[in-house]
């Protein structure tokens, strides 16, 4: 179990960072009008109608990514003998995915991008909101891509699928809990958003940055030892029931 904490502060992190991406936050209130079937300011939801729809939303790429983090770590544990290996070959792809997103390098095939065309032709339901929550997780954007690679690389890497899956729950919720926080202020969420544009990019270089260290820890198999600082300066109760 070394590196749990660890992992598990690092999975959150990623979640937030991967929700204040350029690839993601920009779009935000799209998708809650969409998820709730907003056309104009006039027809604007109830705050309650439009956070049981959000939560949906999260519940749906929650789900996919619980899936995926169970699938790789299961896939980490039928390869328990050529683990070490494998993680010193994720540690140089996060290295060097994470340099790309700090903008060191550019990887042209990173840059495909699915976009989906949003049309809907009948009233929003909660069940409409996970669908669209499980598509927005398959069709993951370039940017933001490679920090959910890093996660499933971490999943892979604990070598159990329970494991996998509560890091990829994490990491959804680190995700998932600013997109309920911002259903909650969609108001003024449009005009915040125009004022932190020009921020977004350090945003993504810092992102990159966790990635490259992520990467170099791997590699040099100093991730549990990381580990071990972390626990001098967190609390034990924290950490007590994990």
């Amino acid at each position: 179990m070394g590196g749990q904490e660890i992992s598990i502060v690092v999975a959150f992190t990623a979640g937030v960072l991967s929700f204040l991406s350029p690839c993601v936050l920009p779009l935000v209130p799209i998708y809650l009008g969409y998820l709730t079937g907003q056309t104009s300011v006039s027809s604007a939801p109830s705050r309650q109608t439009t956070l049981s729809h959000a939560a949906a939303f999260v519940f749906g790429f929650g789900g996919v990514f619980v899936i995926l983090g169970a699938s790789v770590g299961l896939i980490g544990y039928l390869l328990l003998d050529a683990l070490p290996t494998l993680i010193r070959v994720g540690g140089i792809l996060l290295i060097i995915m994470g340099l790309h997103l700090a903008g060191v390098i550019r990887i042209p095939f990173l840059y495909i991008e699915k976009r989906l065309e949003l049309q809907r032709t009948e009233s929003p339901t909660l069940w409409s909101s996970v669908v669209v929550g499980m598509i927005f997780a398959a069709g993951w954007t370039p940017c933001v891509g490679p920090v959910l690679s890093g996660i499933l690389g971490l999943a892979a890497f604990s070598g159990t699928a329970f494991q996998g899956a509560f890091l990829l729950a994490v990491y959804s919720l680190g995700l998932g809990v600013p997109f309920l926080l911002a259903a909650l202020g969609l108001g003024s969420l449009t005009r915040s958003i125009r004022r932190l544009g020009p921020y977004l990019r350090y945003v993504e270089m810092t992102t990159g940055a966790l990635l490259v260290i992520i990467g170099v820890l791997l590699f040099f198999d100093q991730f549990a030892r990381l580990n071990a600082y972390f626990l001098r300066f967190t609390p034990t109760w924290l950490f007590e029931r994990l």
